[in-house]
């Protein structure tokens, strides 16, 4: 699929031109996708408006019997069907009419500042709605990124500032009650542990009397990666099954596209684009995360 379209009826730019702005906005938004190396990529039909998914309820346990068994009580199983529309994510942009004769007249590298600050904006707000998901009102979420959809957390107040480390206090206790609240779940290792860029600051330091960071114990403990975002509020951290097949994803419909039309002689005659991506994170599995919503100072 052409992931760059001149919708208007010129065509204003050599297809070079369009490539490299496209090359350019898809490079400054990926400088900021933490969110897609947390969730596998699934991608559908460009033209899908709403996707649909089922959850289902835990069963009882499995039994096991010497004989052959007659007739048991079967689970009520309920489906839950969920519908939800398909977000676009998006940013504007304006390329300046001289910019664009300078390019196609003497060659001059065309000017694509605008169009990467909106490829940028659009991978930082790709991001929060990866990990938090979209609010329309800023306080109940219409969309559940994976933090909000975590049915496992972690709410021990621990220091993770300044204080040595203990037993029960402390950044390791913190990570160990978060995995153990996903090993009740049968949730094991490997896992990925998300945190905002104070945490991770906060977690660089040596433990106490070794030449050991934190971090470096935090990544052997999880088995997995650590990865940084502003998008996760300071102060609280989630840890999710890496490599989570069947458990959660991110359906995406349209990925990193940029439109543009010529803009009339009345608005400065320079080239309009909009950068979008449109797709829906989707978790089947909510107790394949652990939030952890209390990492004091």
């Amino acid at each position: 699929m052409n992931k760059f379209r001149n919708v208007g009826r010129d065509e204003p730019l050599t297809t070079e031109q369009s490539q490299y702005i496209l090359d350019r906005v898809v490079f400054a938004a990926r400088r900021e996708l933490v969110g897609r190396r947390l969730l596998p990529i699934r991608k559908i039909d460009p033209s899908t408006q709403t996707f649909g998914y089922d959850t289902l309820t835990e069963s009882s346990d499995a039994q096991i019997d010497v004989a052959w068994p007659g007739r048991e009580a079967l689970d009520n199983i309920g489906l839950g069907r969920t519908s939800v529309a398909i977000p676009t994510v998006h940013k504007e942009f304006i390329i300046n009419k001289l910019d664009l004769a300078a390019s196609r007249l003497s060659g001059t590298p065309l000017n694509t500042v605008t169009a990467e600050s909106a490829g940028y904006k659009v991978g930082l707000e790709e991001d929060k709605l990866l990990i938090l998901g979209y609010s329309r009102d800023g306080t109940n979420y219409d969309i559940n990124g994976l933090y909000n959809a975590a049915a496992n957390s972690e709410s021990t107040s621990n220091t993770w500032s300044s204080a040595p480390e203990h037993a029960t206090t402390g950044i390791c206790a913190s990570i160990n009650d978060a995995i153990s609240e996903l090993m009740t779940d049968n949730i094991f290792p490997p896992y990925n542990f998300t945190c905002n860029p104070a945490q991770y600051n906060q977690a660089a330091k040596f433990i106490t009397s070794t030449a050991v960071p934190y971090l470096t114990w935090i990544k052997e403990r999880i088995q997995g990666e650590i990865y940084v975002s502003a998008s996760i509020t300071a102060g609280t951290a989630m840890i999710t099954k890496a490599n989570p097949i069947g458990m959660f994803e991110y359906v995406v419909a349209e990925d990193f596209t940029v439109d543009t039309e010529t803009m009339s002689a009345r608005e400065g005659s320079g080239l309009f684009g909009r950068v979008y991506a449109r797709g829906l994170p989707v978790v089947y599995d909510t107790n394949a995360i652990c939030k952890m919503t209390v990492l004091g100072g």
